[in-house]
């Protein structure tokens, strides 16, 4: 009976962790998207999304990092318990760095664009957890996703884990050529109207979102077979 009271609580933290990163990482679009209407002076297509964080409404959009970074220790969470093996343990700690890259960029706000070297201390901070979560939430759901393929547990869901496993890395492959192609080209100080720097972190992140939405999905299907 202490067995099944154990697994029963942990299911039942499992459930709620991931329904909290889906409400968390959805509030945090939400609040994007409702920044762009509180700050009309900041156009979405060339200003990054840090730099809502600056000024009027600033506090939004701090909340907003802070937010998916509970987004990003929810899925922690939930995904613990389930994943096993070298291969998706390597995952869960990539994951663990996000949450404290997503933290750091809801503390430390970015330095006024274009960024000049040298960066403030609070800059460079910035620059670093925000690269560092954006860089590894792509590898974190790699391998999480193909560690959970592999169980004979999630069998019914490995179509949805396989398609969402090279979901985020889409989003920053996409980022990645846009830049090179459009952006790199024009110089460090390419900055400003045309220089269309803003709409490619946001459909990057849109991919992040989406991931935790279809692993609460494939959660759903592996159902009856696991209790998550």
């Amino acid at each position: 009976m202490t067995s099944a009271a154990v697994t029963s609580t942990s299911a039942a933290i499992s459930i709620r962790a991931a329904w909290l990163a889906i409400v968390a990482i959805t509030s945090y679009q939400a609040l994007v998207l409702t920044l762009i209407f509180l700050r009309p002076d900041l156009a979405p297509s060339w200003h990054t999304i840090s730099e809502w964080a600056i000024g009027p409404y600033g506090w939004i959009m701090s909340s907003a990092f802070l937010i998916s970074a509970i987004s990003y220790a929810a899925l922690f969470v939930m995904l613990k318990p389930q994943v096993h093996g070298s291969l998706g343990r390597i995952g869960l700690g990539l994951f663990l760095m996000c949450v404290i890259g997503a933290t750091g960029v809801g503390i430390c706000t970015t330095d006024p664009m274009p960024l000049h070297s040298p960066l403030s201390s609070r800059g460079t901070l910035h620059v670093i957890f925000g690269t560092g979560q954006m860089v590894l939430l792509p590898f974190a759901a790699l391998l999480v996703n193909l560690s959970l393929a592999r169980k004979e547990a999630w069998r019914s869901a490995r179509r949805v884990l396989l398609w969402t496993a090279g979901l985020p890395s889409l989003g920053l492959l996409s980022f990645a050529v846009y830049s090179a192609i459009f952006v790199f080209p024009l110089g460090p100080d390419a900055y400003g109207s045309g220089v269309n720097i803003g709409w490619p972190p946001r459909f990057t992140f849109l991919t992040y979102m989406l991931l935790g939405r279809h692993l609460r999905l494939a959660g759903d299907q592996a159902q009856p077979q696991i209790l998550y």
